[in-house]
């Protein structure tokens, strides 16, 4: 009869331990759905911001293109150089090179001189032939738009990322580049938008790995390469996806979504902290993790009560019938 009571509490104290388990478990998951559902959300926020800053800065890219392209055509014109000064410059430079955010727009010649400044009918004097757009196409013949690497001007002082398109003669050889720019000023504001708590922001950058802007972290890392990188060989892999990685230049862990800018070498990605995404996650986890742990804890310890006062009534009821054995051999006796 005691190991038939024995057996019964230790199976008793087991389900009791399986019980706790079983809570455990089922708070394990609702924990674990919990962090999926802000992680989903994450990334469905960080796609759809990605594609927003995307389609706005390529629109703006695409308006600007085509009025650098426009100027290119007329200069390449050589009527257009016969005109007065002042009617040429309204002929050449359009409204559209006045927008907001973009830079002035210069017209080189085939040595790299200021011959035409979209501010004034009297050119800047200046040299650009060092320049990486220059030596792209009179050197290495490039075709199209050509996005610089983000510099200082000479001319205004204005940090900006150049964007230039080749003009030639009506014989095809080289006559010069047609150079615009964006202000990286510009791009902040675009980007300023972007408020996705802390260590977190947006980056735009060229296909080869150079930085153009990193808000909200300054212009100290614009012009730096993140090429051969393990976040750049994600990049390098597809023209958009997502991805958790660590910095290069801080060694912050975030979550990236990046997309490329259809139709021009720029990248631009979103890059959310991890800890930022999955901070109220944390909390909750701690808290349902705490009262978890409390009836798991109750359960073990109310089945170990339970046990112990059965035992107790069970060597009492021992006792008594032991003492009533007594009795009645007394009596009998």
């Amino acid at each position: 009869m005691p190991s038939l009571r024995q057996f019964l509490s230790h199976r008793l104290i087991w389900l009791a331990f399986l019980v706790s388990l079983g809570i455990g478990g089922l708070f394990a998951q609702s924990i674990w759905t919990i962090r999926n559902d802000q992680w989903n959300y994450a990334t469905l926020t960080n796609v759809n911001l990605a594609q927003t800053l995307e389609q706005g800065l390529r629109w703006a890219l695409d308006s600007y293109d085509k009025s650098l392209e426009g100027v290119a055509r007329d200069v390449g014109d050589p009527n257009v150089w016969d005109l007065p000064p002042a009617l040429r410059d309204r002929v050449v430079f359009d409204n559209s090179l006045r927008a907001r955010g973009v830079g002035d727009v210069f017209v080189l010649d085939a040595e790299g001189n200021v011959v035409l400044d979209s501010r004034s009918v009297v050119p800047s004097k200046g040299n650009l032939a060092d320049r990486d757009y220059f030596v792209a196409f009179k050197s290495l013949g490039h075709e199209g738009l050509f996005v610089g690497k983000p510099t200082i001007s000479r001319v205004t002082g204005n940090s900006i990322l150049p964007l230039s398109r080749v003009y030639r003669h009506a014989d095809g050889s080289f006559a010069g580049v047609v150079v615009g720019a964006i202000k990286l000023s510009y791009l902040n504001d675009l980007f300023r938008s972007v408020n996705l708590g802390e260590n977190s922001g947006a980056n735009l950058f060229r296909s080869d790995g150079v930085i153009i802007s990193r808000f909200p972290y300054g212009d100290k890392d614009v012009g730096k390469s993140i090429a051969g990188t393990p976040n750049y060989l994600h990049f390098q892999a597809q023209p958009s996806g997502s991805f958790v990685g660590r910095a290069s230049l801080d060694g912050t862990q975030r979550f990236y979504t990046f997309r490329q800018v259809n139709g021009y070498p720029l990248f631009i990605s979103v890059a959310q902290s991890t800890d930022t995404i999955l901070s109220k996650w944390y909390r909750s986890a701690w808290g349902l993790g705490v009262f978890a742990l409390l009836l798991m804890l109750a359960c073990v310890g109310l089945a170990l009560l339970f046990v112990r006062e059965l035992l107790l009534r069970q060597k009492v009821a021992a006792q008594l019938v032991a003492a009533e054995h007594d009795v009645r051999t007394i009596l009998d006796n």
